[in-house]
């Protein structure tokens, strides 16, 4: 029996190889995307285990979004709770659990546009006297207090709330289908408004140091 070269074994097992590992990614993320569809459908009947689950799942992330959109760390614990109270009561009316995830960040998008909202509103409103009161910055977290992250959080905060969301969409690593969705908006609107937005988010923090 002829021996088979190592290369040669080597070259044709590596498409084997690949597509092996892609098949079993897939059947993860299929068994991931199902488990979490069942522990929606059953947080939709009031399970409060399910509901649990789904809020220690999902905090850190949520939390981690909302503080890029806002840029500002006393913010973020007051608006995951709206956001987590606006998931258990609109969770029954969730028509395809299998779309949680897009659903909850658009809620997550949505409460910070509206809280920017009110902020700008409550500072046109406020007398020139209070201001200063209004306007004091919070010191911020541990571990983001190096030059160049400030000079990044700076840069955030220029943008308009809704771009904000887009660069926080894109720091989470969504796809660009996943932030269509979120935003609902076209794929092709989406492209366009996340190069405007780093275009103009390269801009500011160039313009900082």
């Amino acid at each position: 029996m002829d021996k088979q070269n190592p290369a040669d074994l080597s070259a044709t097992s590596q498409p084997d190889i690949r597509q092996a590992t892609d098949t079993t990614c897939a059947r993860n993320e299929s068994d991931d995307t199902a488990a979490l569809t069942e522990t929606v459908r059953k947080a939709q009947t009031g399970d409060e285990d399910a509901l649990r689950t789904l809020i220690l799942a999902y905090q850190h992330r949520v939390a981690g979004f909302i503080y890029t959109i806002t840029n500002r760390g006393d913010s973020v614990e007051d608006l995951s709770q709206i956001v987590f109270i606006k998931m258990i009561r609109a969770l029954p009316r969730l028509v395809q659990p299998a779309q949680f995830e897009a659903w909850l960040f658009r809620l997550a998008r949505n409460a910070c546009i509206d809280h920017i909202r009110r902020q700008r509103w409550q500072k046109l409103l406020t007398p020139i006297e209070t201001e200063e009161r209004v306007l004091d910055i919070p010191d911020k977290p541990s571990g983001v207090d190096t030059e160049e992250l400030d000079a990044l959080n700076h840069a955030i905060a220029k943008l308009k709330p809704k771009d904000r969301a887009l660069i926080a969409l894109a720091q989470e690593g969504r796809s660009q289908a996943e932030m269509a969705e979120i935003t609902g908006v076209s794929v092709v609107a989406l492209k366009a408004r996340l190069h405007r937005a780093r275009e103009q988010l390269k801009h500011y923090y160039e313009n900082t140091n």
